[in-house]
């Protein structure tokens, strides 16, 4: 009996497929089509991965910003039940979880039954946000993947002082203009966005197991720094960060279409 999770987020849609306790395919895909189309065509992925059709799936449950335009699924769930479901079928282990997605960063704890505790949501400025971190990419004219890793290149990084987006592509345009590295001048952007995370983070209990997850969390540079900033190490979730929602979406459906916790 397969069942699906559906995660639409503002920048990137995920899928994941599961039977019993295996998972059968993950997908991840960035969009800039309506919400609705980008469900379908990671979902298509989806099931071509997994080599079965829709008429197949038991059933599916839908998370994220677009939840409600998602055209298969039977149900929804808030994106932090995904989440949290996601993580202690994962790793019961952590307790505290970093959720940094295409606009919105948020850091919350569970508890041992599962139940989300302690929680810190910033959605109001998009600064420390995959959105920012694609917005600052192109100013640099590089992939969002080469921001993950030139960090780690720098000598002498710079410092981007501002939090607002649009202040802070004028200060990354300035550095180029004088002739910086590009390496110096992500691993001053990495910087930044891991203290505006971690400033977040610290409003909350921060429990021994600690998770980062979300499409930011793939950017390997903000990671160690924030790392740093908190004086932590991260647990890896165990499968690509950006998806553990989806997963969780998918598990939800199992209780409610395959009668299983």
């Amino acid at each position: 009996m397969p069942f699906a999770g559906c995660d639409v987020g503002t920048i990137a849609a995920k899928v994941v497929i599961l039977e019993g306790d295996t998972i059968l395919a993950e997908e991840a895909m960035p969009y800039r089509m309506l919400p609705r189309q980008a469900a379908v065509e990671v979902m298509d992925k989806a099931l071509q991965r997994a080599g079965l059709s829709i008429d197949r799936l038991d059933g599916c449950v839908a998370c994220g910003f677009a939840r409600k335009v998602v055209p298969f699924a039977g149900g929804d769930v808030p994106e932090i039940m995904s989440l949290a479901k996601g993580i202690r079928w994962l790793r019961p282990a952590i307790h505290t979880v970093i959720d940094a997605g295409g606009q919105k960063i948020r850091a919350f704890n569970i508890e041992k039954n599962g139940k989300v505790f302690d929680s810190a949501t910033n959605e109001k400025c998009a600064s420390g946000t995959g959105r920012f971190i694609e917005v600052m990419a192109k100013a640099l004219d590089l992939s969002l993947e080469e921001t993950g890793v030139l960090a780690f290149e720098a000598t002498d990084p710079v410092s981007i002082t501002s939090q607002c987006g649009v202040f802070a592509e004028s200060e990354v345009i300035t550095h180029v203009n004088d002739g910086r590295k590009r390496a110096d001048i992500v691993a001053g952007l990495c910087r930044s966005v891991a203290t505006k995370i971690s400033s977040l983070v610290r409003s909350i209990r921060l429990e021994e197991e600690i998770a980062f997850v979300g499409g930011v969390a793939k950017n390997k540079g903000i990671v160690e720094y924030t790392a740093q900033e908190l004086g932590v190490t991260f647990v890896a979730p165990g499968m690509d960060p950006q998806s553990v929602g989806a997963l969780g979406a998918a598990l939800v459906a199992r209780e409610r279409y395959g009668g299983k916790g």
